[in-house]
């Protein structure tokens, strides 16, 4: 069944605001029904549940107090405490900050595929197949939002994008594309290194949905000043891109620093007998972590250029992960759009909708 499509403009709480009361009832339904947020919202009436609460609070309105003006939009508009809102945005950033302190693995966590392909002479094309709660059925949201002005007497422009939504969340964690040409879909990871008072990654990806480019989207991940709670992967593609090259980012937290790791894997165009396409799946394939110091003067020193790579320690997802990346290792090398969506049907046993976007 076609996604629900919803067109919206205005401000940012305005924006909230008409997605509240057009998903009201699907709002209210999960928030009565959804397990994971009635253990989320529990915690929020002991003393460090309402800490980590509170943190994450002040780092969302510290980085992106427009998109927190959007969320408490869309709370009015669904006519449900903001409390509530907020916290199912965080529900991830709270689960694995839990699993975290109890050393504890979770099983059934799942999540989604993206296939690149990009060839010199042929289709360049950004595959992503949206593996979300069973019976979930989000939104297709048409966006325009109006600039911002920030307390500082900066401005930001206006923004005008067409994302899928998950009931209760911020737009950007799913897939998405911008007035500037960017094409951006997205794959959780679960890296065990878990911050509390920093960003989650609902407001991480709404950011990114404002991203002119790959650079400009990189640029926001790493300088937001606070930096990302856990981390996340985004796939993106520009159709300016002169170039014609696709990017896979990879984030992480960056334990104590103010900041977010930031690995970007680049897709050059090739001639397709070997190279020119790229899976990617709830894995972390190619962040790797520098090695920082701390002295007792508590200023940072980068072991640069010298530094010793670590892997990022994951909490290990549902089978279907590793199930999928050996499958797709088996099939011939894409060639045309049918052959990536066989790959995400046949060869990843996948029933959910996919979005092609070629450049």
């Amino acid at each position: 069944m076609a996604p629900r499509v919803l067109h919206v403009s205005g401000t940012n709480r305005q924006v909230g605001l008409q997605v509240g009361k057009a998903t009201k009832k699907q709002i209210q339904d999960v928030l009565s029904r959804y397990e994971p947020f009635k253990e989320a919202i529990s915690s929020l009436e002991t003393p460090e549940g309402r800490r980590v609460y509170e943190g994450y609070l002040k780092a969302a309105k510290t980085a992106y107090p427009n998109y927190v003006e959007e969320l408490e939009g869309m709370a009015e508009g669904a006519d449900v405490p903001f409390e509530h809102m907020f916290i199912v945005n965080y529900e991830f950033e709270i689960l694995l900050l839990n699993m975290k302190k109890k050393e504890e693995e979770k099983e059934g966590l799942k999540g989604c595929t993206t296939v690149f392909l990009n060839y010199r002479d042929g289709p360049r094309v950004l595959a992503h197949n949206e593996d979300g709660p069973a019976g979930e059925q989000g939104c297709l949201l048409v966006a325009h939002v109006e600039p911002y002005s920030l307390p500082g007497g900066r401005t930001l422009p206006e923004e005008n994008f067409v994302s899928y939504c998950y009931t209760c969340l911020l737009p950007g964690v799913a897939f998405s594309f911008n007035s500037h040409g960017l094409c951006i879909t997205c794959n959780t990871l679960v890296s065990k290194e878990a911050e509390e008072n920093k960003i989650g990654l609902s407001f991480a990806c709404r950011a990114v949905l404002a991203a002119s480019t790959v650079d400009d989207a990189v640029s926001m991940l790493r300088d937001d000043g606070v930096g990302m709670a856990i981390g996340y992967s985004f796939n993106m593609v520009s159709t300016r891109d002169s170039a014609r090259t696709m990017s896979s980012v990879e984030t992480s937290a960056a334990v104590g620093q103010p900041t977010t790791l930031v690995s970007v894997h680049t897709v050059e165009p090739e001639d397709g007998s070997a190279d020119g396409h790229y899976y990617h799946y709830n894995l972390y394939e190619h962040l790797s972590v520098q090695f920082y110091s701390f002295p007792p003067d508590g200023a940072i020193v980068i072991a640069f250029p010298s530094y010793e790579h670590l892997s990022v320690p994951e909490w290990p997802l549902s089978p279907s992960s590793h199930h999928r990346k050996a499958r797709a290792t088996e099939m011939a090398a894409p060639q045309t759009k049918q052959d990536v969506l066989a790959v995400l049907g046949k060869a990843l046993s996948c029933s959910e909708p996919c979005l092609c976007l070629s450049g």
